[in-house]
C-alpha cells in the first residue's frame, strides 16, 4: 500500500466500480451532473430524457436528500442522487468507460485566489473523470461568469478535450432542462457562456 494518499491513489485503497445497470435494472446510457445544486437541472433531464440513467453529486447534503424524497414519491426510474464530494466519488463509484454525457453547470468560481484549489475542475480530477468516460463522451459546460469559463475552457482543451462546434440549438439538453442559477439569468438578462468539450480518444 502506498503512504501518499491522494486523489490519484484513493481508488486502489477502498472498494470501486459500482454496477449501475443493476441499480437501474437496464443498459441505457449513464450521464452524470457534478454538482447538482438545487436539483431543476437533474430533474428536468431525467423527466424528459426517460432513456437515459441520470447521476447527480451534490456536496451539500439537504439539497441531494430532498431529491431523494422526490425520486421515491415521485418513482423517477432513471435518477439517482448522491451526496459527497465528486472529486472522492467519481474515481471510486464508476468503471472505466461508463459514462456518457457529464454536466458541470454555474460550478462556484470561488472568487479568491487562494481559493482557486477550490474550483471543481483541475488536472488530477480530470485525469480520473476521462478515465470514466466512453468514447463518444462529451463535457457540457455552463457558467455565467465569462473568467472562470475560459479558465475550464484552455484546462479541458488542455487535458484530452476538445471544443465542439455547436451551438445552443443543436444541444437539446439547454433547451429541456435549466438549473436554478439559469433561470435567474434569463430572468436578469444575464450572460451565459456555454461549451461542449468531447473527450479525444
Amino acid at each position: 500500500m502506498t503512504d501518499v494518499i491522494n486523489i490519484k491513489t484513493l481508488p486502489t485503497l477502498l472498494p470501486s466500480n459500482v454496477d449501475f445497470s443493476s441499480i437501474f435494472n437496464n443498459h441505457n446510457p449513464l450521464d452524470l451532473e457534478i454538482g447538482c445544486g438545487r436539483p431543476h437541472f437533474f430533474f428536468d433531464r431525467a423527466l424528459n430524457f426517460n432513456d437515459r440513467n441520470i447521476i447527480g453529486i451534490e456536496y451539500k447534503y439537504e439539497f441531494m436528500k430532498n431529491a431523494q424524497k422526490r425520486i421515491v414519491r415521485e418513482t423517477i426510474n432513471n435518477a439517482l442522487a448522491l451526496h459527497g464530494n465528486a472529486w472522492s466519488l467519481v474515481p471510486l463509484l464508476f468503471k472505466d468507460s461508463s459514462l456518457s454525457n457529464v454536466f458541470i453547470n454555474f460550478p462556484d468560481p470561488w472568487w479568491k485566489k487562494k481559493h482557486k484549489k477550490r474550483l471543481i475542475l483541475n488536472e488530477d480530477f480530470l485525469y480520473f473523470l476521462k478515465s470514466k468516460m466512453n468514447n463518444q463522451s462529451c463535457i457540457i459546460l455552463q457558467t455565467d461568469v465569462h473568467d472562470l469559463f475560459l479558465y475550464y475552457q484552455d484546462l479541458l482543451t488542455n487535458n484530452g478535450f476538445i471544443k465542439a462546434n455547436k451551438t445552443q440549438e443543436e444541444i437539446p439538453d439547454f433547451n429541456k432542462a435549466k438549473t436554478h442559477r439559469e433561470k435567474k439569468c434569463l430572468d436578469n438578462n444575464t450572460a451565459i457562456y456555454r461549451g461542449i468539450f468531447d473527450k479525444i480518444n
